[in-house]
């Protein structure tokens, strides 16, 4: 199973954090074992890592931002838009 390592801007990385639960049940159906990581620097930028059993559903998921539902999320988890995703190969 390919493991995964997302990357993005968030308006407050403190809020982001809370929302661990919620990204990762809004992550479920396409992803397991969702690890947050935070930038040493103190900046805003933060990243996660998920082990995905099907990166085409995974890719169709994460690439779909101008979904309502998606875009509602990524809102709530005040990600700034792009996120960039990097595969384990």
């Amino acid at each position: 199973m390919p493991k995964i390592v997302v990357t993005a801007a968030v308006k407050d990385v403190e809020a982001w954090l809370k929302f661990k639960p919620q990204l990762i049940a809004q992550l479920s159906a396409v992803a397991s074992d969702g690890t947050s990581y935070v930038a040493n620097d103190g900046s805003n930028r933060v990243a996660s890592t998920w082990d995905v059993p099907d990166m085409e559903a995974f890719l169709a998921a994460q690439s779909a931002p101008s979904s309502p539902e998606m875009a509602a999320a990524m809102e709530r988890y005040g990600m700034i838009p792009p996120t960039t995703v990097y595969v384990e190969k």
